[in-house]
């Protein structure tokens, strides 16, 4: 019983592939905002990414430039495998930059 046990085991383990576990929700999460994210473009706005995003940020930040213009970076997990958020910066409203972002900064 226990060879048996142990050979059930082991090709769940294998059929894991990589042994990497990925809560299914989450990655479909990601994969469902990577389709949005890849309608963007620079120079859209805020409310031109929230339709296409067809919801608010996942994590935002915002804060307003030296020179009186704000900036703001909204994030949305877009692979959960690779742990990376894409986080879309606004200056003045529209967007300036879309990037991969680690969740975790590497020293």
């Amino acid at each position: 019983m226990q060879k048996i046990i142990g050979i059930i085991a082991a090709t769940l383990l294998l059929s894991q592939g990589c042994g990497v576990y990925v809560p299914r929700l989450a990655f479909n999460a990601a994969r469902e905002n990577q389709l949005h994210i890849d309608k963007l473009r620079i120079g859209q706005t805020l409310a031109e990414v929230e339709r296409i995003m067809g919801k608010p940020p996942e994590r935002r930040n915002a804060r307003v430039r030296y020179d009186g213009i704000s900036i703001e970076e909204w994030s949305y997990i877009s692979d959960y495998v690779r742990r990376m958020d894409t986080t879309i910066t606004f200056v003045g409203g529209k967007v300036d930059e879309i990037r991969a972002t680690p969740w975790v900064e590497k020293d």
